[in-house]
């Protein structure tokens, strides 16, 4: 996987199949996008690339106080598509030289010029350019005028309710994570800094870790969660053939300070990372 960035030099002379989304927590209406971007890859041969923000939209045009929180990080968003099989991501701040673009300068100077791009790929909700002016029907009739071959991939629907992050994020804010899981197509889990080791006094002398609840992350309601725990930073397709370090159940308390993570340590275990990544299994 080869992550490009703004200031970054975009090699030009391969032609390019390319996704364009947000694609927070990478749920299983992404991975429609995903597998088509991959089947066209496969047939032309053409690079297969994602086209992606490091800031969520929300963040940008709308109020930060009300915005819940992302589903994952943006380096586990770029782990995650690089498992799937994407070969390079285009990662950009949204800054105003891209949301000030009209949807024909975003196409033609962006994706067609810079990127090479020979097919793109979005869901039918699909919005960009300046003042959200390109839809998909736009983007269509740009394709053929211009000999870019386009996919427009529908909805995904579970239990009648549209797949997409938002609900996603207002499962998780409800602690229905199950529910979530079903929708992102694997467990919640998030990467969390471990604080400090703490005694909790009982008949067996058992130690906490405290940790960091994650900046930017969707907050879980307190209480208790059945985990799995796993070395920092193991993309949740790597995880099923790698041993847990081990399953426990985690606590979640509302602080002065913020969220904090209560995570028991098994009798004998001496964990030496500073980092772990927390799977919400069977939530």
């Amino acid at each position: 996987m080869k992550v490009y960035l703004a200031d970054d030099v975009w090699p030009i002379e391969f032609e390019r199949s390319v996704a364009l989304g947000t694609f927070d927590g990478v749920h299983l209406g992404h991975q429609a996008l995903i597998r088509a971007l991959l089947a066209d890859a496969e047939e032309t041969g053409r690079i297969p690339s994602v086209f992606t923000f490091s800031d969520h939209p929300d963040l940008v045009f709308r109020d930060r106080e009300t915005f819940p929180g992302l589903t994952m990080t943006v380096e586990e968003k770029v782990k995650v598509l690089a498992e799937l099989g994407v070969a390079e991501v285009f990662l950009l701040p949204l800054a105003p030289q891209i949301y000030r673009l009209s949807a024909t300068e975003f196409l033609r100077d962006l994706l067609r010029s810079r990127l090479n791009a020979g097919m793109i790929v979005v869901g039918e909700d699909a919005r960009f350019g300046s003042g959200r002016s390109g839809d998909t029907e736009f983007l269509s009739a740009w394709g053929r005028e211009n000999g870019v071959k386009t996919v427009i991939i529908d909805d995904l629907y579970c239990d009648g309710e549209k797949i997409s992050s938002t609900r996603i994020r207002s499962l998780l804010q409800a602690g229905r994570l199950k529910q979530a899981a079903t929708l992102l197509g694997r467990n919640f889990g998030f990467r969390a800094e471990v604080q400090s080791l703490r005694s909790v006094e009982d008949s067996e002398g058992m130690v906490e870790i405290e940790l960091r609840y994650p900046a930017g992350i969707v907050v879980l309601p307190p209480g208790r969660y059945p985990v799995e725990v796993f070395p920092d930073f193991v993309g949740f397709e790597q995880r099923a053939g790698l041993p847990l370090l081990w399953q426990t159940e985690l606590e979640i308390v509302i602080a002065k300070g913020g969220p904090q993570l209560r995570l028991p340590v098994p009798l004998g275990t001496h964990p030496e990372n500073s980092a772990l990544y927390l799977s919400f299994a069977g939530s």
